[in-house]
């Protein structure tokens, strides 16, 4: 945990100045929060600046950073777990293919595809919430090496990844597919799947979507304002610059559903869905107008709210509220697989 925490400062504090800080809370307000969570909501007490103030060299030092991190969390896991890794190519695409030693009984005909995070500009498909997802649930997870931003701009990873899952409902028919992602990832993956239900392809079987980034206006979002210094990893003034300036064209309508999946409307085979979140996510009212979106258009989802969670917690191995999250996610999933 000591290692963890030092290696995740590390990458935030090359992203970090002295004109923000985090605000840690009273004790009163951790008060039911395990000590894993609370520790881990303490280590990050610093002050920090907006990413989006970084020049292009820091960029990609951040980028050098996090997927130095991100590369550590893959050595962890592998002490965690029995499992293999593979790159491949799909569709002309780079995919990470994580295979779990043992299958889960009933999973024999499952796969998962999954989209990683980092800000549209960062990340790898070796995110720990996939290699979680494919060792705590037992199933073969491809994860895609999407191109970031800013070298590419929307829809590039949007249409590179519904390429390569198109190539996986052609090689795999008979399969069961499960999708997820994270953070900003999931603003790729629910666009993905709303352009593949418009051309009537398959739907995955289910959908899992962590802390997603669904609405790039960020207007009207009450936890974007007020969860703002609360969330220990995700900041407002770096995500409304960052991802509209590096991810998004300048002539793009911010109110695009294909842009902001939370204007969407959601109806006929759109694949059951669960959004988790947390009570301290920058994104977490997000979360709760999609469920609320997914819902009025007849779509089965559930929304998991982790009190005192933050943006992407749930991928945190050892905290009893992530593991909790966790478990809520694959007990979904069994309801809408295992009736298949």
């Amino acid at each position: 945990m000591k290692k963890l925490i030092v290696l995740s400062s590390m990458v935030m504090l090359l992203l970090s100045g002295c004109a923000y800080q985090v605000k840690i809370s009273d004790p009163k307000q951790m008060a039911h929060m395990s000590q894993q969570a609370q520790d881990s909501i303490k280590s990050f007490k610093y002050y920090r600046f907006p990413l989006i103030n970084l020049n292009d060299k820091q960029k990609l030092m951040a980028r050098e950073q996090w997927h130095a991190y991100e590369n550590w969390m893959l050595e962890d896991m592998h002490k965690r777990f029995e499992f293999t890794t593979k790159d491949t190519s799909i569709a002309n695409v780079k995919v990470a293919i994580i295979q779990p030693k043992h299958i889960q009984p009933g999973n024999e005909n499952t796969i998962g595809f999954h989209l990683h995070g980092g800000g549209f500009m960062m990340g790898t498909p070796y995110e720990r919430a996939a290699m979680l997802m494919a060792n705590e649930y037992g199933y073969p997870i491809f994860s895609v090496d999407y191109s970031l931003s800013p070298e590419v701009k929307y829809p590039v990873a949007i249409n590179e990844s519904l390429e390569v899952y198109k190539a996986l409902t052609r090689q795999f028919p008979d399969k069961k597919i499960v999708s997820s992602s994270i953070s900003a990832g999931g603003q790729i993956l629910q666009s993905m799947l709303l352009k593949a239900q418009s051309e009537n392809l398959r739907m995955p079987d289910a959908n899992v979507l962590f802390t997603p980034a669904l609405d790039l206006n960020f207007a009207g979002n009450d936890s974007y304002y007020f969860n703002d210094g609360r969330d220990v990893i995700a900041l407002k003034n770096s995500a409304d610059k960052l991802f509209k300036n590096l991810y998004l064209p300048e002539d793009v309508n911010v109110n695009d559903p294909l842009v902001s999946p939370v204007f969407a409307d959601y109806k006929g085979n759109f694949p059951p869905t669960i959004l988790s979140t947390g009570t301290r996510d920058l994104f977490l009212s997000i979360s709760v107008r999609t469920f609320w979106k997914l819902k009025e258009g007849g779509i089965n989802t559930e929304l998991l709210v982790g009190e005192g969670g933050w943006h992407a917690y749930q991928y945190y191995p050892g905290i009893p509220e992530a593991i909790a999250a966790r478990k809520a996610v694959y007990q979904f999933l069994d309801k809408h697989l295992k009736s298949l």
